[in-house]
């Protein structure tokens, strides 16, 4: 009898004890969130502590010329605190070049800054593409919805992030949300995966989640919808009369799905709606970023500009103007595709133009978005390495082409 007791008793301790430690198991990944609230509360008193210039250079993309870090460059980077920069196919000739360039911005950045820079391109695929010419790329979005599955589109995404991060690059401006609705459209095209609004949500989404599994932030674009637009906007400043209503039905709803699914980043248009917006254009439109986009969408991710050199903003507006009241709109980024002393005067006119909580908003939220791809670019790899990492790359590639 007695011997009954303690075995009942022994396992009944076993049982408590095995209760106990499945208890523990189940709850422990909740026990990371007090960690991701404190890591918040370090990038909020980081950013109270960063002077107005840092704050501003955290807000600017810029690009420069050749393939090379000039001393003027980095001088630039150095004065203005500037945080990011975009590479275009000039930028880069190699892997191995493009993995060097990279990796001394990321020095000087966080040398000036304390933090990581975004380091930018756009690699779409198809007519919009970057990367060294020794990595095979993606074909445009519409020969993917038109052949291949979504599931194929979540693939290419992946890989594309494994080879922007090769290269040392973390930021990829794709992919088209753009429903490609008007013929005549000079500038979308094979850019969007199709006419149809579910079309476009079922691929981009699919494009923008294998870029994220694969590392790298991912930018939707052009809100709140360049498909239906005659005219190129490097060129010229478009405009499209459409109501918000016909919008919501319509152009937004890839963007309402972006929002609903998390995406980072969405790139605003250089579209006139003056059914919405007489005097502004997307960009610049408080009616649209903070309205539409993060008031009605709910949208709380980074909003960058497009580039502010581009004919729509620069011949019509000024790019400091375009910065300046793009910010004010509800902007986080502005992109400018080569530094200058335009450049320059954009991050003087946020000192003095912009409050210090406003640039404290952006800033915050961009740091999170680092934050969450930090060291993705960081792995040091032998030449013999790399050259290995891009035959497997295009291998991947050539399957889903």
């Amino acid at each position: 009898m007695k011997k009954r007791k303690i075995c009942v008793r022994l396992l009944l301790t076993l049982l408590m004890l095995a209760a106990f430690f499945m208890e523990s198991c189940v709850s422990a990944p909740a026990g990371k969130e007090p960690q991701k609230k404190s890591d918040e509360k370090k990038l909020e008193a980081s950013v109270q502590k960063m002077t107005m210039r840092q704050l501003a250079g955290q807000m600017v993309v810029c690009g420069f010329t050749g393939t090379e870090i000039s001393p003027e460059f980095r001088a630039f980077l150095k004065k203005y605190c500037i945080s990011n920069v975009i590479l275009f196919s000039d930028n880069m000739r190699s892997v191995e070049q493009t993995r060097r360039i990279c990796s001394e911005i990321q020095a000087i950045v966080k040398e000036t800054t304390g933090f990581e820079a975004f380091i930018c391109t756009d690699q779409e695929g198809g007519k919009i593409v970057r990367l060294p010419q020794e990595l095979l790329s993606l074909k445009g979005a519409s020969y993917y919805s038109k052949n291949r599955t979504a599931s194929d589109v979540f693939k290419a995404g992946e890989v594309t992030a494994m080879q922007l991060r090769l290269c040392g690059i973390n930021v990829d401006f794709a992919p088209v949300m753009d429903i490609n609705s008007n013929p005549k459209n000079p500038i979308i095209g094979e850019r969007s995966y199709g006419s149809k609004s579910n079309t476009v949500v079922e691929y981009g989404l699919q494009m923008a989640s294998g870029l994220r599994q694969g590392g790298v932030i991912c930018a939707v674009k052009h809100f709140p919808g360049h498909g239906d637009t005659d005219t190129d906007s490097h060129l010229a400043l478009p405009s499209v009369n459409k109501s918000y209503g016909q919008l919501k039905q319509f152009e937004l709803l890839p963007f309402k799905a972006a929002a609903e699914a998390k995406v980072p980043v969405v790139m605003t248009a250089h579209i006139m709606f003056p059914k919405i917006d007489s005097k502004y254009p997307a960009t610049m439109s408080h009616k649209i970023l903070t309205g539409i986009l993060r008031q009605d969408l709910g949208f709380d991710g980074i909003i960058i500009t497009d580039d502010l050199e581009m004919a729509a903003i620069r011949k019509n507006f000024g790019i400091v103007e375009g910065a300046v009241s793009a910010i004010k709109a509800g902007a986080d980024m502005v992109c400018i595709s080569v530094y200058s002393d335009g450049a320059g005067k954009i991050s003087d006119a946020f000192v003095n133009q912009i409050s210090r909580s406003r640039l404290e908003e952006s800033a915050l939220r961009i740091l999170k978005a680092k934050a969450s791809v930090r060291g993705n670019t960081s792995d040091s790899y032998s030449s013999k390495e790399v050259s290995s990492l891009i035959k497997e790359y295009n291998s991947q590639m050539k399957k889903l082409n």
